[in-house]
């Protein structure tokens, strides 16, 4: 089936033949005829190297061409991209810094190789020569908009939160909501994240009060604020928060039950850590989400837990005849269970429990932005394939 870029090729050709006729039949002057025909005779060589799969050579007529026409600089800016887009970058930015650099470029012409080759040095991980280039074009009518949203992506990929939420206010104000407010969320919850681990609670809570003004009730804020009472020793505060979270959001389970068990250390907290368990485990939903965490997760051994394990497995009509007992309470269950699970862990294993519903990138852990597409929360929890018809 014809690609994208096959698409773009065929209609790089089709100009080139277009820009032949219109060369012939418009050639005024002699000495103009013969420039034109100069021109056209290297466009349409550049090409015949093209399709003769010799690159470097069609790069080296495109790049050493005299003056061009709009159209030629045109096609010269769609074949970069066209480069860019099968990987030979290399040859993308030779191409669109030739064209920066020609002086007979107009400034709309300019500006519009200067985004194309800031878009390759992005691509091949030049992140300093792009963001030097975005910068430059930040105030480009054309370009501007765009330019801002490829610095924020640049941020993103550097760790550069303080400069992401300065980029997000200048975004907004081009662009109102070009920055939506869960985005904009999330690079306040990761600069709460960097300050506790740098042991700077204060500011942490500092930062994720501004991620709840800027979206409120996000899960992950939730989760942070619950690290933090951990950290400050409020135990009862983080019990309380992650028994709503795991309420609310049964399906994340597996990323709160650890939580709520690294808590249950004194007594008094080991209670409520059990009362809460058990409340969750009432549902349906979150006996499923208990289960699947500590058949996920083994280092979960706290026989109250992996007890729930024990109610759930009884409950399906694929295992249940493996772990049934004469004695139900006499702890052949549990010990069956634990013998069983290894194996389930292992076949929960070979699928992803996460998928971003964007794009579908697969993951065994949360990411709350998917490293395929670059989207925010968009990356859920799913049911394993893996298991259809024995966890029902």
């Amino acid at each position: 089936m014809p690609t994208e870029s096959t698409f773009l090729f065929a209609g790089l050709l089709f100009l080139a033949a277009a820009l032949g006729y219109v060369f012939a039949r418009f050639g005024d002057s002699d000495e103009e005829e013969a420039a034109e025909k100069s021109a056209r005779t290297n466009f349409l060589r550049g090409f015949r190297y093209l399709l003769n799969e010799e690159s470097d050579r069609a790069v080296d007529v495109f790049t050493g061409a005299g003056d061009l026409s709009d159209e030629a600089m045109e096609t010269q800016l769609a074949l970069g991209t066209l480069f860019r887009r099968r990987g030979e970058v290399d040859r993308a930015i030779r191409l669109h810094q030739d064209l920066v650099g020609r002086p007979s470029s107009t400034i709309i012409q300019r500006e519009a190789a200067s985004f194309a080759l800031a878009e390759d040095y992005l691509s091949a991980g030049l992140f300093d020569r792009a963001e030097e280039l975005f910068v430059q074009l930040r105030t480009s009518r054309a370009h501007g908009t765009e330019a801002l949203r490829r610095l924020l992506r640049i941020c993103e990929v550097t760790s550069d939160w303080d400069r992401a939420v300065d980029l997000c206010a200048e975004l907004n104000r081009v662009a109102p909501g070009g920055v939506s407010p869960a985005q904009l969320a999330h690079y306040y919850c990761e600069l709460a994240d960097e300050a506790r681990r740098a042991k700077s609670p204060a500011v942490a809570l500092q930062m994720l009060k501004q991620a709840e003004a800027s979206e409120r009730g996000k899960v992950r804020t939730a989760l942070i604020r619950a690290d933090l009472d951990t950290d400050a020793g409020n135990a009862a505060e983080a019990i309380a928060t992650l028994s709503e979270l795991g309420r609310t959001q049964p399906d994340l389970l597996g990323e709160i039950l650890p939580r709520l068990l690294a808590l249950s250390v004194a007594a008094e907290d080991r209670g409520r850590v059990g009362d809460v368990i058990e409340q969750l485990a009432a549902t349906p939903a979150g006996l499923r989400g208990i289960a699947l965490g500590v058949i996920r997760d083994s280092r979960i051994a706290d026989p109250r837990v992996v007890q729930y394990l024990v109610a759930f497995v009884a409950q399906q009509p694929a295992l249940r005849d493996l772990v049934a007992t004469k004695e139900p309470d006499s702890g052949q269950s549990l010990a069956r269970v634990q013998a069983l699970r290894p194996l389930l862990h292992k076949m929960l294993g070979a699928s992803a429990r996460f998928q971003c519903r964007n794009c579908g990138y697969g993951s065994a852990v949360l990411h709350w932005q998917c490293p395929g597409c670059r989207s925010w929360d968009t990356v859920q929890p799913v049911n394993s394939t893996i298991l259809e018809g024995v966890l029902s």
